[in-house]
């Protein structure tokens, strides 16, 4: 309960400085310079590492100033590039440490059964799906005997629809509010498909 207070507190935050800079930030949405497009993917990856801004409201800015393909190209690099680093780091570099931390999860033990017996199904689901915070499900695939290129092959498919998803309402926040809510709406749709084929897969492994 406090983790949602807390994670709710600092999107009322940062919606509240974007409201109080609404001006600047819309100046720099409508100047959608292909120039700048190398800075952000570094930027996206960037903030999925280290999240100075909740990723998804940098998702949702890519989709307004860009479009929802290369928006959600942005969004997707972004992703999928800080999910590989978190497992590079987790299997190289600090084993001990983050073992520890992802001993306070108490869902880590469901994904231990179900990585071990399909790792990449078992990744890509928890892409899809909420099932495990993403930090967890990058460091434990690198804590486990996880094949380097199966992981990220799961995590490039499983991201796809997300990273799009965030692209589209971002563009459609400043355009068209009966956009936006049909397109939350539709993803809703797409989660509601995808968690009975989840819960089927999982009750057969």
């Amino acid at each position: 309960m406090k983790r949602v207070l807390f994670v709710t507190l600092i999107y009322g935050v940062i919606l509240w400085i974007a409201y109080m800079n609404r001006e600047p930030i819309m100046n720099w949405v409508n100047q959608s310079s292909l120039v700048q497009l190398p800075i952000m993917f570094v930027l996206a990856i960037l903030f999925g590492v280290i999240p100075i801004v909740p990723f998804t409201v940098f998702a949702g800015l890519m989709g307004a100033k860009y479009g929802i393909w290369i928006g959600g190209a942005i969004n997707w690099t972004g992703s999928v590039g800080a999910a590989t680093i978190f497992f590079i780091l987790a299997r190289y570099f600090f084993v001990d440490q983050f073992q520890h931390y992802i001993e306070r999860f108490s869902k880590i033990k469901k994904f231990d059964q179900i990585i071990s017996q399909n790792a990449f199904i078992a990744v890509l689901f928890t892409r899809m799906i909420p099932i495990i915070p993403p930090p967890v499900v990058n460091i434990y695939s690198g804590l486990s005997t996880m094949p380097f290129i199966q992981y990220v092959a799961a995590t490039a498919l499983g991201q796809i629809p997300a990273m799009i998803m965030y692209a589209y309402l971002g563009n459609q926040l400043f355009s068209s509010i009966q956009s936006f809510v049909i397109g939350l709406l539709l993803y809703v749709g797409f989660m509601l498909l995808v968690i009975p084929l989840y819960r089927l897969w999982y009750k057969r492994v």
